[in-house]
């Protein structure tokens, strides 16, 4: 070990004892003796300092309930008024402000605007494809279209009732290919039929019978 030149000498006379620091049950002692009897300064200035009023608890200012003005909408954006709700409870509990709520809801709007823009896109496409699909058929289509919508026509008006056809256009399938097929082949039966007739007092056929016969009546 490197002796340094600084160390006391143990061996020389008169060197003084080595500190021994406290144990932790005197400085405990201690720390409650100074804690009994602070001295006359300290109490003076303790009665003058005047006391900083308290924050409040962060726990209280996060069991105050937020409520939000109704939400600004692009037009004709509908809502749904159970979601909604849900959405305002996601907000209140990430303590959202009015504005930052509104942003967020702007969003949300923004987006469910552009999916059904690209819906109602994607319909008409199709549905384009299908009239040129029906157009370009070799038994629908060319010069023959024109006589396949209107037996088409006739077997909506026959058996369908008046708003079926409007329904099938909601619905985007009016201009299905193999819908607008089987229309036809119903409408061409019952052109074969027309000249026959039922007889008075008898019933309609049905769709099935008209499609299918029995061979014997013939």
């Amino acid at each position: 070990m490197t002796e340094s030149l600084l160390a006391p000498d143990p061996t020389s006379r008169g060197a003084e004892d080595p500190v021994v620091p406290p144990t932790p049950e005197e400085r405990a002692t201690a720390d409650a003796a100074a804690a009994i009897y602070r001295g006359p300064e300290a109490e003076a200035a303790a009665e003058t300092a005047t006391p900083e009023p308290e924050a409040p608890a962060a726990e209280e200012a996060a069991e105050t309930p937020l409520s939000y003005e109704p939400f600004a909408l692009p037009e004709g954006v509908e809502v749904d008024t159970a979601a909604l709700e849900e959405a305002q409870s996601l907000f209140a509990e990430a303590r959202l402000s009015q504005p930052q709520a509104q942003k967020l809801v702007d969003l949300y709007a923004g987006k469910m605007n552009e999916l059904i823009q690209r819906q109602v896109a994607a319909a008409e496409s199709r549905q384009m494809a299908w009239v040129a699909e029906v157009k370009n058929d070799p038994e629908l289509g060319g010069k023959r279209f024109q006589s396949a919508r209107t037996l088409a026509r006739r077997a909506l008006d026959h058996y369908g009732t008046p708003g079926l056809g409007r329904t099938l256009d909601e619905l985007w399938v009016g201009n299905n290919p193999q819908l607008f097929r089987f229309l036809v082949r119903v409408g061409e039966t019952l052109g074969e039929d027309r000249h026959v007739g039922p007889a008075a007092g008898s019933a309609r056929p049905s769709a099935a019978e008209a499609l299918y016969p029995n061979p014997k009546d013939k």
